[in-house]
C-alpha cells in the first residue's frame, strides 16, 4: 500500500470512531439512567482515545489526521434521539441502535484488516476492533432483554 492509501484507510478509522465518540458521549448526556450514562460516559472516552492513537499513526504516515465524523454519523446520532423520543427514552431501543452504529464501526475496522496494511498499523487496528467487539458484548449485558445487531 502506498502511504496515501494508509492515510485514507486510517482516516475512514477515525472518522466512524468519531461517529462512535460522540454518538456515546451524546448518549451519556441523555441517558437517565446512572448505570448507562456511566457506561456511555466510559465508552466515549475509550473511542476518544481511539480515535488520538489513531490520529498519531496517521500523523506518523505523513498524511493530514481526520479531525471529524462522518455525515451518516450525524444522521445515525438524529435516529438514536428520534428513535429515544418516540420510544419513550426505552432502554432496549436505545441499545439497540447503539448497536446497529457499532455494527457498522466493526465492518470497517474489518475491511481494513483485510487491506496490505504494514505490521504494526494491522496490529493497532486489530487492537482496536477487540475493543469494538468487547464493547459490544458489554453493551450486550447491560441489557439482556436487547437483540444484538449483526
Amino acid at each position: 500500500m502506498t502511504k496515501d492509501e494508509i492515510v485514507d484507510t486510517l482516516n475512514d478509522l477515525i472518522q466512524i470512531t468519531e461517529d462512535s465518540h460522540e454518538g456515546y458521549r451524546k448518549s451519556a448526556e441523555d441517558a437517565q439512567e446512572p448505570d448507562l450514562k456511566t457506561l456511555f460516559n466510559d465508552l466515549s472516552a475509550q473511542r476518544g482515545a481511539m480515535v488520538r492513537d489513531l490520529q498519531k499513526h496517521v500523523a506518523e504516515q505523513g498524511g493530514a489526521p481526520e479531525a471529524s465524523g462522518t455525515i451518516m454519523g450525524g444522521a445515525h446520532r438524529f435516529f438514536v434521539d428520534l428513535k429515544s423520543s418516540v420510544m419513550g427514552r426505552d432502554r432496549n431501543a436505545i441499545i439497540e441502535e447503539i448497536q446497529r452504529g457499532e455494527t457498522e464501526a466493526v465492518r470497517r475496522f474489518e475491511q481494513a484488516l483485510d487491506k496490505d496494511l504494514p505490521t504494526h498499523l494491522a496490529s493497532v487496528i486489530s487492537q482496536h476492533l477487540a475493543r469494538f467487539h468487547a464493547d459490544r458484548e458489554r453493551l450486550a449485558s447491560v441489557n439482556p432483554g436487547a437483540r444484538q445487531a449483526s
